[in-house]
């Protein structure tokens, strides 16, 4: 009994003893991965670990310092949520912190969810660059492919409408060029050669009964109707139907003739076989036009229809266009690709264009909207004139230049003549001190610099005031290059010799600044076009090529491509902004709008779909708004990395007590 009781309390002891000695080993083992999860988990949240512990630590502001605003502020240059009110150094790195100014906060402009101000030192060395948006003819671009194929309203099938042997064949190898009228086949007929005996007797019966008259000339006209039908039912044309009655015998053979010109892409018969009555013989195709049958994608098929100019590129001719127009969208949508089908019809002269050959196709549809309008309709710009007592000077910025370009015209024009009359300087500084006077605020600084300068020239010699007319001449180019003046197109011509710039109202070269020594020395380099009209700038009125829709002629002409007679149309801007400014975050489109020198507002856009190098835009900017295209990502990175848009971070709140 002792030793019964010894055992069980001996393996009792054995089996405690290795659960016990498990636990101790899985205990070292789950120290360590404890610890390293602890130690990972410290690591990767170290900077918000800090954060915390700097924002609960920070000593909370005093009442008095709470009253009184500071004037300078400290940062970390590498840390920008780091901000103090006195100076230290970065908790996280360590460098002193920075001082600047501290300024209020500035509410944001209508529409800007974001600020971020650069130094121009930030400007130049990240070669930022502004643009201000407008309205432009934009058009966007469809691409697919088809395959080339024949022109069904284009294609004959040649049938035997007697039956007969074929004797001899004109036509007999597919691919043979015919015209229109050529012949085909000589084919013997009996029933043939009855009919025409039955047309010779029947004219002979009328020649019998005009010596009696009557009823019976009648029935024997009508006869003679009767063959002659019978005969062109079967293809003989009224022409030999002529010659068997002039020539008063019947022909044994008949030939068959083309209805058609084009190509033999079919042949049926050889000579000597008999052929039954609706027997094909030939099919003939003029490729003289082809189809092209293209897809387009459901989501792109708004604005295509019949009459769409295409541009067609076959895979053969990389470097040749050929012109088309659509002919027929379906109705309904392919549930495999999600497609519609589309007819193009091209012009295909030469024959290049062969069925089956693969071709790429670009359609291209204006964003705006196209009004065919008659060109004496085309709206004439006036601009407003708003009273100010004495003198009258026009309200719109580019409408008050067009007296000061005038003037400076007339002192080009005497330069080029080599005169020095002190009267016409006179007047431009006359109309320089108007424009800086009672001009619009746009104008009046740099009207008011080119005033100073012309007024220089007073009781100088010819010489002297052409090396300032230089001078005059940039500044001059640049205020009517922003502020054109209305009805008034200005030349900028370039002198190497004198290595400066002029305008001038006509094309030949009048040079001022040698005068009849050089008068044609000089190039045009570019044209200053007049100023629209308040509220028409959206629209522009010209000569219309469907095949290039983002462009108006001034003429009309035939389109480049197509060869079509262009219309005047009356042509719907869109307000667009350059590729280069918009930044896709995934979730939303931006751009940076720039509120003054240095100063960028974050705006979210609703954009349209891509044209070229611009989007259309439908909200989020207006015109004139100047925005960044160059530099537009350095922009963004500066606005994340900004310290204002980093206050969502606790370093950059205040302590405790502190407002968060």
């Amino acid at each position: 009994m002792d030793l019964e009781s010894h055992g069980a309390t001996s393996n009792t002891l054995s089996l405690s003893g290795r659960v016990w000695t498990f636990v101790r080993i899985m205990n070292v083992r789950l120290r360590f991965i404890f610890l390293m999860v602890l130690v990972g988990l410290v690591v990767g949240y170290w900077e918000n670990i800090t954060n915390y512990y700097d924002r609960w630590t920070r000593p909370a502001p005093s009442a008095a310092a709470g009253s009184t605003e500071q004037a300078a502020e400290y940062y970390c240059p590498m840390h920008p949520n780091i901000v103090r009110s006195e100076p230290g150094n970065c908790p996280i790195c360590g460098m002193p912190l920075s001082e600047r100014a501290k300024a209020a906060p500035q509410p944001l402009a209508a529409g800007a969810i974001g600020r971020v101000e650069l130094t121009p030192l930030q400007v130049e060395t990240g070669r930022i660059g502004t643009s201000p948006i407008g309205y432009r003819a934009l058009s966007r671009e469809i691409r697919t492919v088809g395959i080339v194929d024949y022109d069904e309203t284009r294609r004959a099938f040649i049938a035997a409408r007697i039956k007969g042997r074929i004797d001899k064949l004109f036509i007999d190898y597919v691919g043979q060029k015919v015209a229109k009228g050529d012949p085909l086949v000589w084919l013997y007929s009996p029933d043939l050669l009855i009919a025409q005996n039955e047309l010779l007797s029947a004219v002979r019966s009328v020649e019998q009964a005009k010596a009696s008259g009557g009823p019976a000339l009648a029935t024997a006209q009508s006869m003679v109707e009767a063959s002659r039908k019978k005969l062109t039912l079967w293809g003989i044309t009224p022409e030999q139907v002529d010659e068997i009655v002039r020539r008063g015998s019947a022909d044994t053979h008949l030939t068959i003739y083309s209805p058609i010109a084009g190509i033999v892409t079919d042949k049926k018969v050889l000579e000597g076989r008999y052929v039954q009555e609706g027997d094909n013989l030939y099919t003939i195709a003029d490729l003289g036009r082809v189809w092209m049958e293209v897809k387009i994608f459901e989501d792109q098929i708004a604005g295509v229809r019949i009459g769409t100019a295409v541009e067609v590129t076959g895979t053969a001719y990389p470097n040749e266009i050929f012109a088309g127009r659509i002919t027929f969208v379906a109705y309904t949508v392919d549930p495999a690709t999600r497609t519609v089908s589309s007819r193009v019809e091209i012009d295909n002269p030469d024959y290049k264009l062969k069925p089956g050959m693969y071709a790429w196709a670009v359609v291209r549809l204006p964003m705006g909207r196209v009004t065919e309008v008659s060109p004496s309709s085309a709206p004439a710009s006036s601009p407003a004139m708003v009273d100010h007592g004495p003198a009258s000077m026009p309200a719109a910025p580019s409408a008050a230049t067009a007296p000061l370009a005038q003037a400076y015209l007339a002192l080009a024009e005497s330069y080029a003549k080599d005169q020095a009359d002190p009267a016409v300087p006179a007047a431009l500084a006359l109309q320089a001190r108007k424009l800086a006077d009672q001009g619009p605020a746009q104008v009046r600084e740099a009207a008011a610099d080119v005033a100073r300068e012309v007024d220089n020239l007073a009781g100088k010699g010819l010489a002297e005031q052409r090396a300032a007319f230089k001078s005059i001449s940039g500044k001059i180019i640049d205020l009517l290059k922003a502020h054109p003046p209305p009805d008034l197109t200005l030349h900028v011509a370039h002198c190497p010799m004198a290595k400066a710039d002029w305008l001038q109202k006509d094309k030949p070269i009048r040079n001022p600044y040698y005068g009849k020594a050089m008068l044609d020395c000089g190039a045009i380099t570019g044209t200053i076009q007049p100023a629209r009209p308040a509220g028409q700038e959206r629209f522009e009125n010209g000569y219309f090529c469907p095949i290039r829709p983002d462009r108006l002629y001034e003429r009309p002409e035939l389109c480049p491509i197509d060869k079509f007679p262009m219309k005047y149309v009356r042509l719907e801007k869109v307000l667009a902004v350059p590729v280069s400014a918009v930044i896709d975050t995934g979730t939303r489109q931006v751009a940076y709008r720039e509120a003054a020198p240095g100063v960028f507002d974050m705006v979210e856009l609703k954009l349209g779909e891509r044209a070229g190098e611009f989007y259309p835009v439908l909200s989020g900017l207006k015109p004139g708004d100047r925005v960044a295209t160059a530099g537009a990502f350095l922009v963004d990175a500066e606005n994340r990395l900004n310290p204002a848009a980093s206050a969502q971070y606790f370093g950059a709140t205040g302590g405790p007590g502190g407002s968060k």
